[in-house]
Formats: structure tokens, sequence, C-alpha cells
């Protein structure tokens, strides 16, 4: 999954975007949950992945 997919997947879990930082980071918060996701077409590592996946609440 990309960064892109998964700025996606967190908008349709109702994550909104708090602040774009210069680096392309997307900063989001839900509920108290805040998560930053690289904003980039390549694939996310695996523990980045992971780490998006744990910080959102959804594992």
């Amino acid at each position: 999954m990309t960064g892109v997919e998964m700025i996606k997947k967190l908008k349709r879990l109702g994550f909104k975007v708090v602040k774009v930082s210069k680096g392309s980071h997307y900063h989001m918060m839900k509920d108290g949950m805040y998560v930053i996701v690289p904003h980039h077409h390549s694939e996310l590592g695996r523990g980045l992945y992971n780490a998006i996946i744990k910080d959102a609440g959804i594992k």
C-alpha cells in the first residue's frame, strides 16, 4: 500500500487532515488518535505500515 492509498483509507475511516508539513507528510487526527502518513506514491515499508495501523487503532 502506498502513502496516498493509506491517506485515502484513513479518510474513509473518519480521520481528518489537520496539517500538511513541508516534507509532504499528512498529520491526521480522529478521537484523540494522531497519525502521520507520508504522501508518497511508493510502497510503505512493512514497519511503517504496521506503525501507522497501530497508531490509528485499526489493529
